[in-house]
């Protein structure tokens, strides 16, 4: 929010080394690939990279304010309130991060600023094909394709975009803002966005997941819609971007 001044207030007493990244819900993966390359350059030890949202800050910043009272329309995400961080070090043992994939700004037009999964599917698709094509290797080589955060809507959409460029990601394509609420007694509409969201969805749950060995490699991509306040007021356009890191066990 507002150039991250969260950030920025809240590290100010820390007097440690900090960049403050913003990539929308994309951040997480961002922070973890610029992190992992700080660490196998020689030019860190231990990186930690965290994120989070914040509803209602979100939806003032965004969107409209809570007491406003605006319709939700049906494509639009709730802001998820969590935090997520994770520490990159090139000492012991956990899951590794083996290699990441820096995504292209992808923009097809989409205006709309309550159908985020709309505008960032087209990204995702990007990323995840240029990181198949950089490494050699699709669905097959994953026990997850993790996504975050299209909601249930661009979910449908990426499916739907990867089958028409050849790849069967069967049932190892997810989403953390699928993930992240349960639809059926929450009404979160298309599911959960923000910084925080895939962050949480990724510390608290899927890391877990690794660690106990119930997953074994996954490709996190992030995605991000690059909305500004100012100029969605003008009628421009919304860009996306997604940034993927391959994690392993």
């Amino acid at each position: 929010l507002d150039q991250c001044g969260g950030s920025n207030y809240a590290l100010r007493e820390i007097s440690r080394p900090f960049f403050g990244l913003y990539g929308a819900c994309s951040t997480m993966a961002e922070g973890m690939a610029l992190g992992a390359m700080t660490v196998a350059g020689g030019f860190a030890d231990n990186v930690i990279a965290v994120t989070s949202s914040h509803f209602c800050s979100s939806e003032r910043q965004f969107r409209y304010p809570l007491e406003y009272g605006s319709t939700r329309p049906p494509t639009s995400q709730w802001t998820v309130t969590g935090s997520g961080a994770v520490v990159i070090s090139r000492l012991g043992r956990g899951v590794r991060i083996n290699s990441a994939t820096a995504g292209k700004i992808i923009d097809l037009g989409i205006k709309d600023t309550n159908n985020m999964g709309a505008a960032m599917a087209p990204a995702a698709l990007d990323t995840i094909i240029s990181h198949f094509e950089a490494t050699g290797k699709d669905f097959s080589d994953y026990d997850l394709v993790l996504t975050g955060d299209l909601g249930y809507l661009g979910n449908k959409l990426l499916g739907e975009m990867l089958w028409e460029n050849g790849y069967d990601c069967g049932d190892k394509l997810k989403d953390c803002g699928m993930l992240i609420f349960d639809r059926e007694r929450q009404d979160v509409h298309c599911g959960g966005s923000g910084c925080g969201c895939s962050a949480t969805a990724l510390a608290g749950y899927i890391l877990e997941r690794m660690e106990e060995g119930s997953l074994g490699k996954v490709l996190f991509t992030a995605t991000g819609a690059l909305m500004s306040t100012t100029l969605s007021r003008q009628g421009e356009t919304i860009p996306g971007i997604a940034h993927a890191v391959e994690l392993e066990v």
